[in-house]
């Protein structure tokens, strides 16, 4: 079986480099959710930043829906 895990990443494109990565412990069953859900979960981090530090830093929210495979017992 596979499901899908939801992981975003707060990159700066000053330095080029992701401060830090976020798994949010979502699963889900297909690709269609956990996208739809990665743009959902960007725009709320956004929203908590404080404005002034992600246009200084340019912070920006890259994320990614890891396939995993799920052994069934």
């Amino acid at each position: 079986m596979i499901k899908y895990v939801l992981i975003l990443h707060l990159c700066s494109l000053i330095t080029g480099t992701c401060l830090s990565n976020q798994t949010l412990g979502y699963e889900f069953d297909d690709h269609y959710s956990c996208v739809k859900a990665g743009y959902q979960q960007s725009f709320i981090s956004l929203n908590s930043l404080d404005p002034e530090e992600i246009n200084n830093s340019k912070l920006h929210v890259r994320f990614e829906c890891r396939e995993i495979r799920i052994e069934k017992i």
